[in-house]
């Protein structure tokens, strides 16, 4: 990989996707896109190819394990990994089973700006 690394956010919430955004591109130096919206999501991550997807679980409309399943199945995007998001178990829980749950890697809402950008870089072996 050459150049920037490229995160592609999907969460419904506009000011976690603005505050990660931010956070990741001025003090990691990542090139960041979000949506707010699943399936705008897919179509991002199909047209730009991102070097790993941050991924929602609770969205309206098509939730985030709806996106995986769909990223995972499309030749373009199935090798790219994903970090899920969720309000839905505590850091305590995430950190309870290496930061995975089910061969997925996990983290709690608030995010850890810092904890974020480092498995970025783990999932990418960098």
């Amino acid at each position: 990989m050459l150049g920037k690394v490229s995160v592609l956010i999907i969460d419904d919430s506009a000011s976690l996707c603005e505050g990660l955004k931010l956070n990741l591109e001025h003090r990691h130096g990542f090139s960041v896109l979000t949506t707010q919206d699943g399936k705008a999501g897919l179509a991002l991550a199909r047209a730009k190819k991102p070097d790993v997807v941050v991924l929602d679980v609770m969205m309206p409309g098509m939730s985030g394990g709806e996106v995986a399943e769909a990223l995972r199945e499309h030749p373009v995007t199935a090798h790219i990994p994903i970090i899920f998001l969720t309000g839905m178990i505590s850091r305590e829980e995430v950190d309870e089973h290496g930061g995975e749950i089910g061969g997925e890697r996990f983290m709690a809402k608030p995010v850890n700006h810092e904890e974020l950008a480092a498995a970025i870089h783990a999932l990418l072996g960098r």
